[in-house]
């Protein structure tokens, strides 16, 4: 026990067993509170700094797990912002998760326009995550979209330590499918049994620059800042009511349907 008593290990020991402090919800990395209202440049007229909206979707962006087995990992997102009350700071944010294909084996297609939009609001300092819903195979014979209360969410605080409870929200990705839940169980049940998730590669914030979101900035279907990208060659359009093709539109495979009337339907 050289250069240490029993005394100081004891203590030691009762020391490491202690609870930590505890970490404090929401997050604090986002440079906006009240003032991302009716301040700054503000391209999309809806009363929301343009800036504030970005660090605000940048910062809230979910986390993704994929399966071992996942074939289509290619995404492009973009994002749209909205207030639904400035009395309470609370803010929607539209994550378009825009993957290439749908790489299914009985029912894959060209572009997947799987959806996420999670509601936050700013009180004291700090933005906190109320409600997140999940697009599953929307509008879809096996739907298994769903509201999810924060308390609902796992939150995978160890990948990054700025991150905490009603942070940004883990979620997992059906294999080859896209579709998002909250935890692996929810999963495996989703789409009639049919779709399967697990714990094996990640993708977060900026960890790839496809998947950065600087410049993705929509608008909405009334002002839009971005809706035609052009991209390999192939142009796609975000925010009409037509075929999402994933910049790949193959002629053997079938197109998915477009974001628009998701966005009609939640109000963006």
């Amino acid at each position: 026990m050289h250069r240490f008593t029993w005394i100081a290990v004891l203590s030691l020991g009762l020391f490491l067993a202690l609870p930590g402090p505890a970490r404090a919800d929401g997050l604090s990395t986002i440079p906006y509170g009240d003032n991302c209202w009716g301040t700054g440049t503000d391209a999309d007229r809806d009363g929301l700094n343009d800036d504030c909206e970005y660090q605000v979707a940048f910062w809230f962006m979910p986390l993704f797990w994929f399966d071992s087995g996942e074939s289509g990992f290619d995404r492009r997102p973009y994002f749209a912002v909205k207030s639904t009350s400035f009395s309470t700071r609370t803010l929607q944010v539209f994550y378009m998760d825009t993957f290439f294909e749908d790489s299914g084996v009985t029912t894959g297609h060209d572009g997947d326009p799987e959806f996420q939009i999670l509601e936050v609001h700013y009180s004291g300092g700090r933005w906190y995550l109320d409600w997140a819903y999940l697009s599953a195979h929307r509008k879809s014979s096996c739907d298994s979209s769903a509201w999810y209360s924060y308390g609902q969410l796992e939150y995978d605080t160890a990948i990054d330590s700025r991150n905490a409870s009603r942070g940004w929200p883990t979620l997992y990705v059906a294999e080859d499918k896209h579709a998002t839940y909250n935890n692996l169980s929810t999963c495996d049940s989703g789409c009639f049994l049919q779709d399967y998730c697990s714990r094996t590669t990640y993708q977060y914030l900026d960890t790839a620059t496809s998947n950065r979101l600087v410049s993705r900035n929509v608008g909405s279907t009334t002002v839009q800042l971005i809706n035609s990208v052009t991209l390999n060659g192939k142009t796609e359009r975000l925010l009409d009511d037509v075929e999402f093709k994933g910049w790949d539109d193959q002629w053997y495979r079938p197109n998915s349907q477009g974001y628009r009337r998701h966005l009609n339907d939640f109000g963006f």
